[in-house]
């Protein structure tokens, strides 16, 4: 196991069905039975929300910064995600942005490019990219011939921008942790696939008004296995639908809830937490309880 990772692996179901070797202590495999008391209630199980276990293990075991992967994500080929995480996250990006990729711009620094810390950094996936149950359906076959492409450097997300978060390669600092939120499904509205999505605009807003900052770019790794397309789009129509307005409503409500919060994390999740609660939507209502009870677990 690489230096200093440590590995939880969270089995969706509540209890383990397979076993995992040990390789000395630095493998983890949880399941439902691993979530404190009054947890599975404010994250969502048959879903990838399963690895708020894992996270908040992490964050209880020390981790100073998280890692999230899926299953069917594999590593590029001379690439190490996890180096390329710690670099980010420990380290942050250059001050200075070179709009050359082959040469160095006129007045580009040679050494002293300076750097911005990042709270949360978004990755991506090769060969079968990270896209919608519509546009899988009317590009996959050219997937394998027009590979995806992305920018091939660790990029800020300016403030006041968004970015579909990808909750499958992603990762941030322990002082995110508490307020990394994979936002729950609703059946009745139908709801569903878009809680990495709306958890990313939770979380831009809440880095956004605290001074912190968002990144996405390498690494890259590969996605080994697509889900079913036809599936993908049927359970995505309502939540595709919602996510049109959801983010404008949002930041609409934002002005007069973060006028008076402070800029702390604690303070600006309440209120970010309490503009959902106010909102004419039962899906919004329920996310802004659970957020607050998923904040509790790091009381």
């Amino acid at each position: 196991m690489e230096a200093g990772v440590r590995v939880y692996i969270v089995e969706d179901g509540p209890a383990r069905t397979f076993d995992l070797p040990r390789d000395g202590g630095a493998v983890e495999h949880l399941c439902w039975a691993d979530a404190p008391g009054g947890m599975l209630a404010c994250i969502n199980v048959h879903t990838p929300g399963c690895r708020q276990i894992g996270i908040f293990r992490a964050h209880a075991d020390g981790a100073e910064a998280i890692v999230t992967l899926d299953d069917d994500v594999r590593p590029a080929e001379g690439h190490n995600a996890f180096e390329a995480f710690r670099e980010v996250l420990t380290r942050g990006v250059p001050v200075w942005v070179d709009p050359l990729l082959n040469y160095r711009s006129r007045g580009y620094p040679e050494r002293n490019h300076g750097l911005v810390p990042i709270a949360f950094h978004v990755g991506s996936f090769l060969t079968i990219p990270d896209v919608d149950g519509e546009t899988q359906l009317r590009h996959a076959a050219e997937f394998g011939e027009r590979p995806p492409q992305y920018v091939p450097r660790p990029t800020i997300v300016p403030a006041r921008q968004l970015i579909p978060v990808n909750g499958g390669v992603c990762g941030w600092t322990r002082e995110v942790t508490p307020y990394v939120h994979y936002t729950v499904w609703d059946e009745e509205l139908g709801y569903r696939r878009f809680d990495d999505i709306w958890m990313g605009i939770i979380l831009k807003r809440l880095l956004d008004h605290c001074g912190l900052a968002m990144s996405y770019g390498p690494p890259c790794v590969h996605h080994v296995r697509a889900s079913n397309a036809e599936r993908n789009a049927r359970l995505e129509a309502n939540a595709k639908q919602f996510n049109e307005t959801f983010w404008s409503w949002l930041d609409r409500a934002l002005v007069d809830a973060l006028n008076p919060a402070e800029r702390s994390l604690a303070s600006t999740w309440r209120a970010i937490a309490g503009a959902l609660l106010q909102m004419d939507n039962r899906w919004a209502r329920r996310e802004g309880e659970c957020m607050l009870r998923w904040r509790e677990f790091f009381a």
